[in-house]
């Protein structure tokens, strides 16, 4: 007999934890048939599993991205009623998935004040410390989380719910992993040529911190006045809301060309040398380990996040100061006039990613949705 999943989706742009669910999905069995409810068609219609079958989720713009007060309720109420219509149309689903979050994924915690049915929570960064976190984390059925969150969850659990323990079975960790084979390692006939290309990708975050990368980039350009020694590229995606800084707002630097959710990501970090990392306290990182995986040296700050714990200075790795400018440039400039030495960090950040295949490190997810 077929299984049915349903996996929801309330956030309206593209992020890396749709990447972890997309590979995930990419592994499960034939005999499950997944749905995606979602209000952004275009991360679930792009080059999705066959297997994936989309319906829209009912979702005012107005609405989008509420994360407190009474429109907070609001959008969660007219999700629940989404669910329900699209739930009664195509009939029993055994699980439903949520991957971003207890607060995020509100609506499923209702609905299962409705109908019985087991919820999968998967979480991919800190979560607040909330009567509402709480009240997802009770009535899922599996929690997987991150690492780095477990803190966040320890303190919504002990100050909101204090007949749930972290130390359950239902509460299980996990780490992100990749297929190697997806991503396109950059060639080791270009490892030789003189011209270093550093590459910075992700949202546009305000945490993410790009401002710190172009401010490395101008600092660069004027230590190299051949611009034919270094360029950069800037891969982003720009969701409008007052958590995001506008390209518009940025400062304009020679060398750095900017690319708005490019469809030819994986093309641009293989012709790429350098990926950095500029984010504070990154849950993990996706972007950091395809860099790794596609042959790019890797640069990250030294605050005690997950690669920070992972990677080797030196190594596999080269670290700066957070939020340091002079830290980082100085870095940079290191990369760029030892190329022995970028090539060494380079190809040691390769292998290290091996050890994040993606069947490896989802696989106790990927026993739980069959079963």
């Amino acid at each position: 007999m077929t299984k049915r999943v349903l996996i929801y989706d309330p956030v309206p742009f593209k992020g890396g934890s749709k990447t972890v669910m997309k590979t995930i999905i990419a592994e499960l069995p034939s005999s499950i048939e997944v749905w995606v409810i979602s209000n952004d068609r275009d991360s679930w219609c792009d080059g999705c599993d066959v297997n994936v079958h989309f319906v829209p989720l009912f979702s005012p713009r107005y609405l989008q991205n509420k994360t407190t007060g009474i429109l907070y309720f609001i959008e969660h109420f007219i999700y629940l009623v989404s669910l329900l219509a699209n739930m009664i149309k195509l009939k029993r689903f055994s699980k439903i998935i949520g991957f971003s979050g207890p607060c995020v994924d509100f609506s499923l915690y209702l609905l299962t004040s409705i109908i019985n049915i087991d919820i999968i929570q998967l979480i991919q960064g800190n979560i607040t410390d909330s009567r509402i976190s709480a009240f997802g984390l009770k009535r899922a059925k599996q929690v997987f989380y991150l690492p780095s969150t477990y803190a966040s969850i320890l303190r919504a659990l002990k100050c909101h719910s204090h007949n749930v323990n972290i130390a359950d079975h239902k509460f299980m960790p996990f780490v992100n992993g990749i297929n190697c084979s997806t991503i396109k390692v950059k060639e080791s006939s270009n490892k030789n040529i003189d011209k270093v290309g550093f590459l910075w990708a992700a949202s546009l975050l305000k945490w993410k911190r790009v401002e710190l990368f172009i401010a490395a980039m101008a600092k660069l350009n004027s230590r190299y006045k051949d611009l034919d020694k270094i360029f950069a590229s800037v891969c982003y995606i720009e969701p409008k809301t007052d958590a995001y800084i506008e390209v518009a707002n940025l400062e304009k630097v020679d060398n750095i060309y900017w690319y708005a959710d490019p469809n030819n990501l994986n093309e641009i970090r293989a012709s790429s040398s350098v990926f950095i990392s500029t984010a504070e306290d990154e849950p993990f990182g996706l972007s950091i380990l395809e860099s790794m995986a596609a042959g790019l040296a890797i640069v990250i700050p030294a605050d005690n996040a997950y690669w920070d714990q992972q990677l080797t200075d030196g190594f596999d790795c080269v670290k700066y100061d957070p939020n340091k400018l002079e830290s980082l440039v100085q870095v940079l400039t290191r990369l760029v006039n030892e190329p022995s030495f970028l090539l060494k960090i380079a190809q040691q950040a390769k292998l290290s990613a091996q050890q994040y295949c993606q069947l490896d490190c989802y696989s106790h997810i990927l026993k739980c949705i069959p079963n």
